[in-house]
Parts: C-alpha cells; structure tokens; sequence
C-alpha cells in the first residue's frame, strides 16, 4: 500500500543500486590497475627470458641426447662388428670354418678353433641380451653356422632365411636392415636389426641379430627423448624408441626424410610440425651408413611453464581479491548512509517498517537524523496498517456474503431442473437420478470443510460419484469396496477418498483399451489405517511417478485434486500421512496414505442421521455397472 506525505522519486532504489554498481566497477578497474599492471609487465619480461631460456636448453638437450642415442647405438654395431673381427681376419680360422661348413673331415686344430668360436658365440649371446644370434655363411653351402644351434644347420631346415634375399642383391660390404627373424618354425617371428658385412677372404657374410625391443630398451635408458629414430641412408625407418610410443604416420616419416635429404653430409637442426604436435629435431651420423633423429616436444615449454603461470594466477587471484575488497569496502562506505535511508523509505512504500538502529550510526548528527526519520516513518506506518486492516476487513465481509449465495443458488437451481425433467417425463428417468446424485454431493461437499465424517458417509458419497460416472462409462470400469464393516463409524476427512477414485478412473482406466479395476482397500496395520486406491490401468514409468510427486508438492500445480488432498493429509496428521504412489507401465497404480489410530481417535465426526446398518466382521462391496 503506497503511503503519502513525503515527496519521494518513482524509482530510487533501482537508481541507486545502478550508480553503486557503476562506482564499485570503476573503483574495482583502478585499483586492479594499479596493482596488476606492473605486476603483469614484470611478469611478461620474465616470461620472454624465460622462453629463450627454454629454447637453449631445448637445443641442448636434443644435441646431448642425440650423442648418448649414438653412442650406446654404435656399442652395439661394435659388438656385432668385433664378431666379424673374430670370424673373418684370421686367415687359419676362416680355413677350419670352411672345412666346419661344407662336413669334410677335419683336423685337430681345426676342431679346437672351431669349438672356440662356438664357446665365443654361447658367450656373446648370454652377456649381450640384445645379440638374438650370430650367421656365418659362404657361398655355394647348403649349411650354415648359427648360435642358435652352435653347429651347422641346413638351409633346406633352416627356419630364418629371410636375410638371403637381402644379401644375395646388394651391393654393399656392410649395411643395417630391419626385418622379422623367424629364429625357429614353431614361434612367431621376432623382430630384429640385422648387421650385414661380407667376408673378404670368402664370399661370405658374417650377419648379427640384433633383438629391436632391447635395443630400444637400452638407449632409452640413457636418453630422456620424447621421440628418437634411426634411419638408414636411403631413409628407411631401422628404430623408433623414446617416451611417446605412437607410430609415425607416412606423411611424419616422409617430413623426417625430407629434413635428412636437405642435408646429408651435414647435421640437421630445426623445428617440425608433425602431425602429433611440434618437435625441434637435431639429425647426426652414425655408424653403418646410419642415421640418429633425436626430437624434443614443444610442450615441454608449456611444462617449464606450469609453475610459473600458477605462481602467476596466484597473484593475479590476490591482486584481484585485493582491489574487489578495497573497491567495496570503498564503495559501501560512500553509499552506505544513502542505503540506509533509502532501504528504510522503500520499506516505508511497501508498508514493512524496521525500527532498528544501523550499526554504522556514530556521531550526534546520524543519530538526530535517524530518529527524526524513525519518528516520521513510525507515523506514516501506523496509518497505513489501519487502512488496509479496514480494507481486508470489508473484503471479507463481501467473500462471506457471496459464499452464501453461490452454494444456495446451486443446488435450488438443480432441484428446479430435477422438478422439469419430471414434469416432462413423467417418471423418473437416468436425468433425474443423476440430478438427485449430483444434488447430494453438493449438498456433501458444501458442509462445513472442517468437520469430521464417518467412514460410511465418505463411502455412501463415493457410491453417489460412481453412480453418475456409470451413465458415462457404462461398463468401462468395476468399482470394489474392501474393508473390515467395523471401520464404518470412524473419523475421516470429507472429500478425502473421491480425488482418488477420480484420479485413478480418468488416468489409469480411461486410456485403457477395454474395461478395468479400481479397488478402495482399508486395513488395519501396526496402529494405523492405510487406505489404498488400487487400479488395473496403464500405469507409470518411475520418471512419471518422480514427475507426479513434484506436481501434488507444488501448491500451484494443475492436478488440484491430489495436491488437494496431501496437502490436507499432511496439514491434519503430519508428513507420515502424505500420499505414496507404486506403479508399473502396463500393470496398474497403487496411491495410499495411512493415518495414525491415536489420531483418528482424537478426532469427532460430523452426526449423521442415518442409520447404520449392522456390524459384520468384513465385507467386500462391489458396484457392477447400470445400463441405461
């Protein structure tokens, strides 16, 4: 209720709060300013030093690392080149290695450096796990000298042949070349470096297998690479190793070559864009006409990075909270007397007065002023609390007049239709008995709401209900009525039962193909009544349900009915006598309250003047359909 008496702007408040928050705002920006911009022009410098930092560190790490890739790499080729030292530069060896190979007979010295160089071969392979095996061949032998057996194998039983190809077409005294080694025909092959270097004394060639996964596992024991690879001159992959163990794709390799072609007498270094991200890639030599490709990621700035910007944010998140609580406690101490009368006169306007003191209230002249505004608003506030108290007051007596005509109107208005239907008939009729029905439920239903009723006169109104919904559905449903005869003459709720009835006929029965059941069941149960509405409709899903427990929550929701009635449950008994509701789609719905015996004990009933009939320990009613 607006009051008058003091000239005062439409809108105030709104205008207000607007210039406060433009204050806060602003003060909020300067004072950020002013902390953050050094603040932040420190950090970026820092930044910068830090990235070219980064970038020098990047170069040396991939130049260091690429040097220890190489020389743990060329320990290997080493070994497997000291093989051929041992099998190929002495000429008197090379002889009774000859005569071992083709089975002719031989001499004992010939047998005593053969079983040298097989002890040599059993050696090797247990002190170098990464050796898989060691080949001596010549050309125009069916056999051929392995490790694997220590003696002489025959090329037709020889489960690994596929190195000959290789060698029997090239044209080189030593190479490198990746293949799969089948060591023997009943395990899967294996994937293996071969080093190639001809005999010079025969034709021949020595060849060691060298296992890919513990080659890889060594060097990358003395490497923290991200990527490294070893290629051969014409730019074939030999190894791929490092922290990221995904597979180049064909368009990175061909990138890595292109980079290799550029230059491949001289060292490559530089940035590549692959396609799993950028890497600075550092190329060198290495042995057996061999290349090492070391690559470091560029998120390993980032990496360097992480501390850096989180000690950052950190003082980004001070510096901001900082100038937030400087630019409100700023901002509140300007506004904050305004606020107060203005809060206090928009109380005022809407009739709500506050007497008390504000806190900020310290010298003589707050104080006067305050009191002075009190005394008005005090005045101001009392006259309008007693207009609206005179206006409610007549507003009610006009709700209460027009209550008592609408009900009287109703029902004479139905009694007049009950006479004519008569009077044109002649004899009652499916209308009059539907009148006379309807007639008793309104005259029911417009008793004092709040006086209590038997439970034979709540079923006597379900039966009028059901007689007048029969006439519309005919045979579309069966009604049953189970309870102990007893339980007629307690206390109840008018109008409790009905909703229910109603709820179940119209969403459980009405959308069913073909006729169905609604079953009012009261029982006793551990010192309480349950009542329960049992239908055979086409019943809910659990989100459904979910949904139907919000609606009858929700005071303004459109199913009137059932909130109607948790509502009035839960206002007379308590939240244990809110509605509960068990459904399954396809089979039906169960919705049941139960109410206390103690409470139901405490209650009177309204007096009927009917009589009741006998009591029966129990009975089950059912009202079959009337045709017409």
């Amino acid at each position: 209720m607006m009051w008058s008496g003091f000239p005062y702007p439409e809108h105030p408040k709104k205008e207000l709060k607007t210039m406060r928050k433009r204050n806060f705002i602003k003060s909020f920006l300067y004072y950020s300013a002013i902390i953050a911009i050094p603040i932040l022009t420190v950090f970026l410098v820092f930044l910068a030093f830090v990235f070219q930092g980064k970038q020098r560190e990047i170069r040396e790490d991939a130049e260091t690392a690429a040097q220890a890739v190489r020389d743990n790499y060329s320990l290997v080729l080493d070994s497997a080149a000291t093989q051929y030292d041992i099998l190929a530069r002495n000429p008197r060896l090379s002889i009774s290695l000859r005569g071992f190979i083709s089975h002719k007979q031989i001499g004992y010295l010939d047998v005593i450096l053969t079983n040298t160089i097989l002890s040599n071969f059993n050696s090797l392979t247990n002190n170098a796990p990464y050796i898989a095996s060691v080949y001596y061949y010549l050309d125009g032998y069916d056999s051929i000298l392995t490790s694997d057996t220590g003696g002489t194998t025959r090329l037709s039983q020889f489960s690994d042949l596929s190195w000959k190809d290789s060698y029997d077409h090239s044209d080189e005294d030593e190479w490198l070349e990746r293949r799969e080694m089948h060591q023997y025909s009943y395990t899967q092959p294996v994937p293996v470096l071969t080093y190639f270097k001809k005999l010079s004394m025969f034709k021949g060639v020595v060849m060691v297998n060298i296992y890919e996964e513990q080659l890889k596992q060594l060097i990358n024991t003395s490497s923290q690479l991200d990527r490294f690879f070893i290629l051969d001159k014409d730019g074939n992959f030999l190894l791929q190793g490092g922290a990221q163990t995904a597979q180049l794709s064909p368009e990175d390799k061909d990138l890595l070559v292109s980079r290799l072609e550029q230059s491949p007498d001289d060292a490559y270094r530089g940035w590549v864009d692959l396609s799993r991200g950028k890497y600075y890639v550092r190329i060198i030599p290495a042995d057996c006409g061999t290349y090492i490709a070391a690559c470091i990621s560029h998120s390993n700035y980032y990496q360097a990075l992480y501390t850096l910007l989180l000690q950052f944010l950190m003082v980004l998140a001070a510096v901001i909270s900082t100038s937030l609580w400087i630019a409100y406690t700023i901002t509140k101490k300007n506004f904050q007397q305004i606020d107060y009368f203005v809060e206090v006169f928009s109380d005022a306007e809407r009739g709500v007065f506050n007497p008390k003191k504000p806190a900020f209230i310290k010298d003589e002249y707050d104080i006067i002023l305050n009191n002075l505004v009190q005394l008005f608003l005090n005045q101001t506030f009392l006259r309008s609390q007693l207009a609206l108290k005179e206006q409610e007051q007549k507003l009610a007596e006009m709700t209460a007049l027009q209550l008592q005509i609408n009900p009287h109107f109703l029902f004479n208005t139905l009694q007049t239709l009950d006479f004519k239907a008569m009077e044109y008939t002649h004899k009652p009729t499916a209308v009059n008995q539907m009148i006379e029905a309807l007639s008793d439920i309104l005259k029911y239903s417009l008793q004092n709401p709040h006086s209590m009723v038997t439970l034979k006169d709540e079923i006597d109104y379900l039966k009028k209900y059901d007689s007048i919904q029969r006439y519309r559905y005919e045979d579309k449903y069966i009604l049953y009525y189970e309870y102990e005869k007893e339980l007629e003459s307690i206390p109840i709720m008018r109008l409790i039962l009905q909703p229910l009835i109603e709820n179940s006929l119209y969403h459980g029965i009405k959308p069913l193909e073909g006729s169905g059941f609604i079953k009012l069941r009261i029982v006793r149960r551990g010192g309480h009544l349950i009542f329960s509405v049992i239908d055979s409709g086409v019943g809910m899903e659990k989100a459904d349900i979910q949904k139907l427990y919000e609606k009858i929550a929700n005071p303004g929701s459109e199913n009137i009915g059932l909130t109607n009635v948790n509502s009035r449950l839960i206002m007379r008994y308590g939240e244990c006598a809110g509605l509960k509701i068990l459904s399954k789609k396809g089979m039906g719905t169960c919705i049941s309250f139960r109410i206390s015996i103690e409470e139901i004990a405490c209650s009177v009933p309204h007096k009927d003047t009917k009589t009741h009939q006998p009591s029966k320990s129990a009975v089950i009613f059912q009202d079959m359909p009337n045709k017409i």
